[in-house]
């Protein structure tokens, strides 16, 4: 691969990037609206499923976090 291409395939325009940040942020927002909603209603369960479903919800709130820290890092990043 020329050089000429590999600039023409990483550089990427400024809506983009755009959208890379917003989604990285929303990905986030979200991650944290979840920690709150499971805190509140993990309060009125029982035992064993307040376990299970704190496991499950700590797994997806770390996919949010994580997936919007990578679409903020890859939209940071970009080269214009």
């Amino acid at each position: 691969m020329s050089t000429e291409q590999r600039d023409r395939t990483t550089t990427n325009s400024l809506s983009s990037r755009a959208a890379w940040l917003v989604g990285g942020v929303v990905l986030i927002v979200l991650g944290v609206v979840l920690i709150r909603v499971t805190q509140v209603e993990a309060a009125d369960m029982s035992d064993d499923i307040r376990f299970m479903a704190t496991l499950a919800m700590r797994g997806a709130t770390f996919l949010f976090i994580g997936g919007g820290a990578w679409c903020l890092v890859r939209g940071w990043k970009q080269r214009t």
